[in-house]
């Protein structure tokens, strides 16, 4: 039997194809294509700066407010949508599932891949807004983004495990996609996305960063923000959640694998 790395490596050239196909997808009914990406980001972010800012008068405390915002709503929409997406993966490449053989891995991978690509794009504008707005640190840019890669790769892992997982019970739960987008929407809020860690009571902040997103995305804003390296325990503790999801995601797939084509 192949190793896990051996198997997917000899199909990297179905897995580019898959993740620039689900790229180009995004944008294939848009004149204005990948610019896309930006755009989309910019009018969520302002959509929920009037909501929360402007019209409940919230989020004065962490100025300036939209790089607070952005640097947790971004990553957030990446991790997000990797998640819906894959949870559907299987059922909807069903006629290739049935056509050829490859690793099932490879979709969900893909999904979680062209995602993060699209967070590693759409970061420029939370990097261009602390340059603008929140120029903390003398020099930019400053030493701590060099960790930036490692938390897009945190996040990444976390979201693959979990889409592992989610691919999987799709076949057999046909609502679970739905029932996925509003469980991510209670996480967002359940997250430090639109309020700083710092209104959770300290009495409650060791149940609340079991949340693994809670470290993730601390770490987006002390990079961002702050021009500081993350905190290690904001680091570790979802690396360690995300690796065990990632074990347990990948076993149950194997378990079910060759069964997928009888349920689809």
């Amino acid at each position: 039997m192949q190793s896990v790395p051996s198997s997917l490596w000899k199909r990297r050239h179905l897995l580019w194809v898959l993740v620039m196909s689900n790229l180009k997808r995004q944008n294939k009914n848009s004149s204005l294509g990948y610019l896309w990406w930006l755009i989309d980001p910019l009018i969520m972010t302002g959509i929920y700066y009037m909501v929360v800012s402007v019209v409940f008068d919230r989020g004065g405390a962490n100025q300036p407010f939209i790089l607070f915002l952005v640097c947790g709503l971004l990553p957030w929409k990446a991790f997000a949508e990797g998640l819906g997406q894959s949870t559907n993966s299987f059922r909807n490449a069903g006629g290739i599932i049935k056509a050829i053989a490859f690793p099932k891995a490879v979709l969900p991978i893909s999904l979680v891949a062209s995602n993060t690509i699209y967070l590693l794009f759409a970061l420029i504008i939370p990097i261009t807004l602390a340059v603008v707005l929140a120029p903390t640190h003398d020099t930019w840019p400053a030493l701590s983004y060099i960790m930036l890669p490692v938390v897009v790769a945190v996040q990444a892992t976390l979201a693959l495990g979990l889409s592992l997982l989610l691919a999987t019970a799709g076949l057999f739960f046909i609502d679970l996609q739905n029932i996925i987008r509003h469980i991510t929407r209670m996480w967002y809020f359940l997250s430090p996305g639109l309020y700083s860690i710092d209104r959770i009571p300290e009495d409650w902040h060791s149940i609340y960063r079991l949340n693994p997103m809670v470290g993730i995305l601390t770490s987006y804003r002390d990079v961002i923000m702050h021009g500081r390296l993350p905190a290690f325990i904001d680091l570790a503790y979802p690396l360690a959640v995300a690796c065990l999801f990632l074990v347990v995601g990948y076993a149950v797939l194997r378990r079910f694998e060759g069964k997928l084509a009888q349920h689809l």
